[in-house]
């Protein structure tokens, strides 16, 4: 018999986790300037709570489901399928300056499939408690503000004026971490995510996965994307919904 996870056991224990993270995020906020502990390649900081947040995920799920094979952006195991997939605080630049537009981003995945239904995911972020699963979905309503799309993109890339050339077609937001904005997708709070740089599959497997659970697209070069098969992917990429695909796609044509 194949081994399987009880998605109502996973939430439960997840709803502990929210409690557990908020609780070490709220010690620790009040000193800042100790939370990093490392910087690594690419000039991005480690952090205690990212740590912390790694290991209670390992120890509980690998308890749980011990046949899972665990791979964090901080302790990067074997990436072997049936595993988990997480990443402990995606945007823990904003985390670092005190800006809440994180998340923890958190899967247990059989396949790269989006379709296969065994796969698992979820997205939390512990400053305003927004909180999105798989399993228990519903597609709200979008955002509507007359032939111009709400996109969400990166702080970063929006800083460097990525998005200069489409500021007239499309409303332009920079916001946080993109398991965030895709968190923030899945509500119907924006029309479209979009980023121009490679990400790593614990930043974005399980927004994909939901994504793509409500109903939306996600394209990556231009091409229709429905698993995510390496571990590094090449931007850019963008996720929206059905109605705005041709749209969406006038991004990358300019």
């Amino acid at each position: 018999m194949e081994n399987k996870i009880n998605f109502v056991e996973v939430l439960s224990t997840l709803d502990k986790f929210k409690v557990e993270i908020c609780q070490y995020i709220d010690s620790k906020m009040d000193r800042l300037d100790e939370l990093s502990v490392s910087i690594k390649s690419d000039d991005s900081p480690v952090t205690k709570i990212d740590i912390f947040i790694s290991d209670l995920f390992k120890k509980k799920f690998l308890n749980l489901y011990p046949f899972l094979n665990f791979y964090s952006e901080e302790d990067l195991g074997e990436f072997n399928y049936p595993l988990v997939i997480i990443d402990p605080i995606d945007g823990t630049r904003e985390l670092s300056k005190g800006i809440g537009e994180c998340a923890v981003s958190f899967g247990i995945y059989y396949s790269s499939d989006f379709s296969d239904e065994r796969n698992f995911s979820w997205i939390f972020n512990p400053f305003n408690l927004i909180s999105v699963d798989s399993y228990s979905l519903d597609i709200k309503s979008r955002y509507k503000q007359s032939n111009k799309l709400l996109t969400f993109v990166s702080q970063t890339e929006f800083d460097k004026g990525l998005y200069n050339d489409v500021v007239e077609d499309f409303i332009v937001i920079p916001k946080g971490s993109i398991a965030y904005k895709l968190c923030l997708l899945s509500k119907g709070i924006c029309d479209l995510v979009v980023t121009r740089k490679p990400k790593n599959i614990w930043d974005i497997m399980a927004g994909s996965h939901i994504c793509s659970k409500l109903g939306m697209s996600m394209f990556v070069n231009g091409k229709r994307t429905t698993s995510l098969e390496t571990i590094l992917i090449e931007g850019p990429m963008i996720w929206c919904r059905v109605e705005n695909e041709e749209k969406a796609l006038t991004l990358f044509q300019k």
